[in-house]
């Protein structure tokens, strides 16, 4: 009798892994369910948080912690059943998830993000497990309406989609309104600094980085993302030939490297005291993951970059996301202990 329970579940993976008539090909989700979707799982964390905003008792695993030095999610803006799911990994950077723990938690449909950095290795895993997959590519910040339309039709949360895709494009047609009032010749001179040394960014052409763009900066490492992970490594004679304006960073612990290396010095954003931190509250604002957050993100960069021209009310607007996307009303005493830099 003791061995009666690993015999089953055995035998449950072998049917799911290899059932009958099985063939290689993915099973693709319709885009409007016949019947209502309730398990679902995600292949990376930007469209897992995208489920998560459309519905947020869907989710039956995460792909990352939500505390993690990247993000701080807290009890006050996720919901307990949300902190509380399993972190099983999934197909990001150079991670891949057990197939089995995915298909013990018994997924109605699966998520895929759909890049051509990571689909191939991901469809591959996927076409062995019999599980229906919807493709969302979210592969820069201008697909992010639409994606959230469709992944609300498959969800049959399509009104939900809809008014998450609306509130997108609203604030994304009023940054670009400003955006086109700055000359491109008067565009700051922006490099995205990643881990503690500063040495690491991406590409003027990575969707990690397209929201430096969006918010009107420009970007000065030129060149094509190659892997999904991104962060090329750079060094310091490149940084200073194109001489940044403002350094938009990541880690923390860059402070102590610009205060400790003299050298760093030599770059005006430095000098000049423009080095600025990234928020990670809930999730990080600009990347790691490259998730809606880089909606409001965006904002808040580019009232950095032109902090004298900027015309919008940053503070209202935060309140507007988070009540949105993260059903949160935030006081004006929680604003300002939450994001004390607005």
């Amino acid at each position: 009798m003791v061995g009666r329970p690993c015999f089953w579940s055995v035998l449950l993976l072998f049917c799911v892994f290899f059932p009958a008539g099985a063939h290689s090909q993915l099973a693709e989700a319709d885009t409007r369910p016949k019947t209502p979707v309730h398990r679902v799982f995600a292949s990376a964390p930007p469209v897992g948080l995208m489920v998560y905003a459309l519905d947020r008792s869907s989710l039956v695993a995460v792909n990352m912690p939500a505390r993690n030095g990247s993000n701080n999610g807290t009890p006050r803006f996720l919901n307990s059943q949300f902190l509380a799911l399993p972190v099983i990994g999934g197909w990001h950077g150079n991670r891949q998830p057990n197939l089995e723990e995915i298909l013990l938690l018994n997924p109605e449909l699966i998520v895929l993000w759909d890049t051509p950095l990571l689909s191939d290795v991901a469809e591959k895993a996927l076409a062995r497990m019999n599980r229906r997959v919807f493709r969302l590519n979210i592969d820069g910040m201008g697909h992010y309406a639409s994606a959230f339309r469709r992944l609300g039709q498959a969800l049959d949360r399509e009104e939900r989609g809809e008014q998450l895709a609306r509130y997108i494009e609203k604030e994304l047609t009023e940054l670009e309104t400003f955006v086109a009032t700055i000359p491109m010749k008067k565009r700051v001179k922006v490099y995205y600094a990643e881990d503690e040394n500063g040495l690491r960014s991406d590409c003027d052409q990575s969707f990690h980085a397209d929201v430096l763009s969006y918010a009107g900066g420009d970007n000065v490492l030129k060149c094509r993302q190659s892997t999904v992970m991104g962060m090329q490594r750079i060094n310091f004679e490149q940084l200073l030939k194109v001489s940044p304006e403002i350094i938009v960073a990541q880690e923390g612990a860059f402070k102590q490297t610009i205060a400790k290396d003299s050298k760093w010095r030599l770059l005006p954003a430095v000098r000049e005291q423009r080095v600025i931190f990234v928020p990670k509250t809930p999730f990080n604002w600009i990347d790691r993951p490259p998730s809606f957050m880089r909606v409001l993100g965006a904002h808040w960069l580019a009232r950095s970059f032109y902090p004298g021209l900027y015309p919008y009310d940053l503070k209202r607007k935060t309140k507007d996301f988070f009540s949105m996307f993260f059903q949160v009303e935030l006081s004006d005493e929680e604003l300002i202990a939450y994001f004390p830099f607005l």
